[in-house]
């Protein structure tokens, strides 16, 4: 078999798959669950430190943590759970590292996707994005975090509640919270800008 339709098996298989044949030894199964996770990882990292540079290295360092760590996997939770647990741990102590003059606003224009729309479309809906991306910097970072995990990283409430370290019921109390603030401070901006 050629490492071309090597790399496409890879792909086909589930991630306990790819983690069990990473704890093997398999680098393959380690870039086919990059391909497949790299870029949510990278957006989430980047809204966590607030710096691409520095998020693509906190990023290489979860990546070397999964290498490491695969075969001790136990499957208790979905991979993308322990995967966001590495990462939040890993943006945690960059972030420490850094300093706390840093201030945190999530740019994810690059994990929009292309768009067919024409001109006067997209640009509304640019304009909504912005708007957005401006009240999710408003929120308190604990809401804003949880938010992103539930509705950009698909996670259940005892998913985020894992990722986090937290009871399910402050997960469920903080996005409440979170979707409340969210709503007010778009209803207050469509008022400004209506």
């Amino acid at each position: 078999m050629n490492g071309m339709n090597d790399s496409c098996t890879d792909l086909q298989l589930t991630d306990r798959q790819l983690v069990t044949a990473i704890g093997r030894g398999d680098m393959r199964a380690l870039d086919a669950l990059y391909t497949r996770h790299g870029a949510r990882l990278l957006a989430y990292v980047i809204g966590q430190v607030g710096d691409r540079g520095l998020a693509e290295e906190v990023l290489q360092d979860v990546m070397l943590a999964v290498w490491r760590g695969a075969a001790h996997f136990r499957g208790d939770s979905r991979v993308t759970t322990w995967l966001l647990a590495i990462t939040r741990r890993r943006a945690i102590s960059a972030r420490q590292r850094r300093g706390p003059d840093h201030v945190w606003l999530a740019d994810m224009a690059d994990t929009v996707p292309a768009d067919t729309s024409g001109p006067p479309e997209v640009a509304e809906r640019h304009d909504d994005q912005h708007a957005v991306r401006a009240a999710l910097a408003q929120l308190p970072p604990d809401q804003r975090e949880t938010l992103e995990l539930v509705f950009y990283h698909g996670l259940t409430g005892p998913e985020v509640a894992e990722v986090l370290g937290i009871a399910p019921g402050t997960v469920k109390s903080r996005l409440h919270r979170a979707k409340t603030l969210l709503h007010r401070l778009l209803c207050v901006r469509e008022r400004i800008d209506g």
